[in-house]
């Protein structure tokens, strides 16, 4: 079970990638929850419709500084239904994502496999995915 996982961009790239994952996440109920650090280098969402004590951080984008240039990486977020895979992918091609992989069936991986990639500003392969049938 994974209870958070972490996304390290470099210094120049992080707020474009924040303002980037505030505008795809929310299409898949997920908010901003908590930034810290003191140049705001920590940023945390969560699902937002959670009750305010379960509230839990658990997709992290952190800031690392330029000469440290992180390896590219791939992250997939689970969605309810292909209508919010759709959505997400919409949404992220809006706020600057880079299509790479328009939504629809992947059937080399199974039968009901529905999912959508887009490139984010700092370089990464990210993917909504549904595993539900129609």
């Amino acid at each position: 079970m994974i209870d958070h996982t972490q996304l390290a961009v470099a210094a120049s790239d992080h707020k474009a990638t924040v303002v980037f994952y505030e505008r795809t996440l929310s299409a898949i109920g997920y908010a901003k929850l908590l930034v810290f650090g003191p140049n705001e280098e920590y940023v945390g969402f969560g699902d937002r419709a959670m009750p305010h004590h379960q509230k839990h951080t658990d997709w992290w984008i952190v800031s690392r500084p330029e000469p440290e240039k992180p390896a590219k990486s791939h992250h997939a977020f689970r969605c309810k239904d292909r209508a919010a895979v759709d959505a997400w992918y919409e949404a992220a091609i809006e706020a600057g994502g880079k299509d790479n992989g328009k939504p629809g069936l992947r059937n080399h991986y199974h039968a009901n496999y529905y999912g959508a990639f887009v490139i984010d500003p700092a370089g990464n392969n990210i993917e909504a995915v549904c595993h539900e049938p129609l």
